[in-house]
C-alpha cells in the first residue's frame, strides 16, 4: 500500500488515539513525537498564515495530514502521490473513525485500546487503491498506444478512397487528418492511463507515435513534389501529431494519478516474495 503509516491524534489532549502500519513488523515511530510534531506544525502554520500547507515532503516520501475541528490524521506516503487523492482518502478514514467510535470519543477516556479494532476498516478502505508504475508499465502503455494509433491509421487510409470518390480531394484529406488527430489523442490517452502518470504518459505516447509518423511520411512522400514540401510536411506532422498524442498521454496519466496511489515498498516486497516462491517451486 502507498500509505505506509497512519496516525489519528486528539488535538485537545495531544494523545495519539490510533496508529496503523502497513507492515506489522515495521519499526514504529514514537507516538508522542508524532503528536508533538503535528500539533506544533499546525500551530505554526496557523500563526504564520500557511493555511494551505498539508504536506511535508522528503525525497521519496512525504508526511501528509488533514484535520477536523478536533482530530488530526496524518500519514506517510509516496512523495508523488496526488495531493487531492491523499487528502480525500485521509479525510474519509478520519470520518469513518469518528463515526465508528463517536460514543467512546464522547467519553474522553484515556484508554485507546478499543480503537485497535479499526485496523480492518483501514485495510479495507485502502485495498485496491494503488497502481504500479515502472518501466514495464511505460512500455506496455507505449505498445497499447501504438496499437490503437495503428488501427485508426489503417481505418483512415482505408476510408480515403471512398472519401475521394464522394468528396473532393481537399475535403477527403481534411476528414482523414481529423481521424488521425482523434486516433492520436485516444492512443495517447490509453497509453498514459496504462503507463500510470503524466511523466510516463508523455514518454509512452510520444515513443509510440514515432513509428507511425515514419510510416505516414513514407506513404505520403510520393505526393510531395518539391524539397520544401518534403521538409515542411514531415515537420508539420511531427509537431501536430506529436503534440496531440502527448496531450492525450498527459491527460491519461493525470486521470490515473487522481485515482490510484503509487505502489510502495510493500507491494514490491510481496512481488519479490512471490517470484522467489515460484522459483523455489520450479527448482
Amino acid at each position: 500500500m502507498a500509505i505506509q503509516t497512519i496516525w489519528i491524534i486528539d488535538s485537545y489532549s495531544g494523545v495519539c488515539l490510533y496508529d496503523w502500519y502497513s507492515k506489522s513488523d515495521e519499526q514504529k515511530i514514537d507516538e508522542q513525537l508524532v503528536s508533538g510534531l503535528l500539533m506544533a506544525f499546525r500551530s505554526f502554520s496557523s500563526e504564520a498564515g500557511l493555511v494551505d500547507i498539508s504536506e511535508i515532503e522528503g525525497i521519496d516520501k512525504k508526511l501528509a495530514y488533514q484535520a477536523s475541528d478536533r482530530y488530526i490524521i496524518a500519514s506517510i506516503c509516496h512523495a508523488e502521490d496526488y495531493e487531492l487523492l491523499v487528502e480525500q482518502t485521509l479525510l474519509a478514514i478520519l470520518q469513518a473513525f469518528i463515526q465508528k467510535y463517536k460514543d467512546i470519543l464522547a467519553e474522553d477516556s484515556p484508554d485507546v485500546t478499543p480503537f485497535r479494532t479499526f485496523n480492518p476498516t483501514v485495510t479495507k478502505m485502502l485495498k485496491g487503491t494503488t497502481a504500479k508504475r515502472s518501466p514495464l508499465t511505460t512500455t506496455v502503455g507505449a505498445i497499447s498506444s501504438m496499437f490503437l494509433v495503428a488501427i485508426v491509421f489503417t481505418v483512415a487510409f482505408l476510408t480515403l478512397g471512398p472519401l475521394n470518390n464522394a468528396l473532393d480531394n481537399d475535403s477527403a484529406s481534411i476528414i482523414m487528418f481529423v481521424e488521425l488527430l482523434i486516433g492520436m489523442f485516444l492512443g495517447g490517452l490509453i497509453g498514459g492511463i496504462v503507463a500510470g502518470d503524466r511523466r510516463r504518459g508523455i514518454i509512452a505516447s510520444v515513443s509510440s507515435v514515432i513509428p507511425v509518423l515514419i510510416l505516414l511520411i513514407i506513404l505520403m512522400q510520393s505526393s510531395w513534389t518539391s524539397l520544401s514540401d518534403k521538409v515542411f510536411y514531415p515537420l508539420l506532422y511531427l509537431v501536430v501529431f506529436g503534440s496531440v498524442i502527448a496531450l492525450g498521454g498527459v491527460l491519461g496519466g493525470y486521470l490515473k494519478e487522481r485515482r490510484f496511489f503509487y505502489a510502495g515498498d510493500v507491494e514490491e516486497e510481496e512481488e519479490e516474495e512471490e517470484e522467489n516462491s515460484i522459483s523455489s517451486t520450479i527448482d
